[in-house]
């Protein structure tokens, strides 16, 4: 699958600047990114092509729920590689997003590892994320119980107000701890990719010009500020298992 064009989904409205830099953010930082709707296929496809070429030096693939073997084992190779994952589902709801990969033979705790969940829907001026979700993973407490959290709501699309709504503000902490930087980093560049974005969006440069602009854009960045030191993980997050507890106490 070819790289697509973030700037012409900005431009159509499909995504916002605030939330296409904290995909971005995510999805850089080994979140893998779940992309549900119906129809053919084709608009899942491209946001999930588009947000996953974003960093071009990165390797990524595209999945098909519908097409390709989803197992555990090739979950965990994926994780395990550093690729960047996207996941097409055919479904209308975070509900039967889970049901379908449950049907697919993952387990719920491999499930809990895919991370951001966008739901495409129609709207009067074209697609547009209706919800987007992230799944918290299997974790262990301060005493080292096993934690099943609940997923959390990061955006919505306001069709009245034709307008996104942001939550992402009330998970910042674990989104930020999820990707291994702080909270302050995690904030500054999802603030300052928000407003490179939406700055670039104005530009007609092609998609050779893009991708060199973006690559500058990562390399012209401060070196990311890891979160504050807690006791020894092991093993580390890249090495887990997609059904494996995060190690860090919640």
């Amino acid at each position: 699958m070819q790289p697509q064009d973030p700037l012409r989904l900005l431009r159509d409205g499909f995504l916002d600047p605030e939330l296409a830099a904290l995909l971005w953010l995510l999805v850089e930082g080994g979140v893998p990114l779940v992309v549900a709707g119906t129809g053919e296929g084709a608009e899942r496809a491209e946001l999930a092509a588009t947000l996953l070429s974003l960093d071009p030096t990165r390797e990524w693939v595209v999945l098909d729920a519908e097409a390709d073997p989803l197992t555990t084992d090739r979950l965990a190779a994926l994780l395990r590689g550093g690729i960047g994952m996207g996941v097409l589902v055919h479904a209308t709801s975070l509900e039967g997003v889970l049901e379908r990969l449950g049907r697919a033979g993952l387990p719920e705790d491999a499930v809990r590892r895919l991370g951001v969940v966008a739901i495409i829907v129609a709207a009067a001026a074209g697609p547009r994320c209706g919800v987007v979700h992230y799944l918290r993973p299997t974790e262990r407490d301060g005493q080292g119980h096993v934690q099943r959290r609940p997923p959390a709501v990061l955006a919505t699309w306001d069709p009245v107000e034709q307008s996104y709504e942001h939550f992402a503000w009330g998970i910042t902490p674990e989104l930020a701890d999820r990707v291994e930087r702080s909270q302050a980093d995690f904030e500054g560049r999802q603030r300052e990719r928000a407003a490179f974005l939406a700055a670039a969006a104005g530009d007609d440069a092609g998609p050779a010009q893009q991708s060199a602009r973006y690559l500058r854009y990562l390399q012209s960045e401060p070196p990311r500020e890891a979160p504050a030191p807690r006791r020894p993980v092991t093993p580390p997050r890249s090495q887990l298992g997609p059904t494996d507890p995060d190690p860090r106490p919640h």
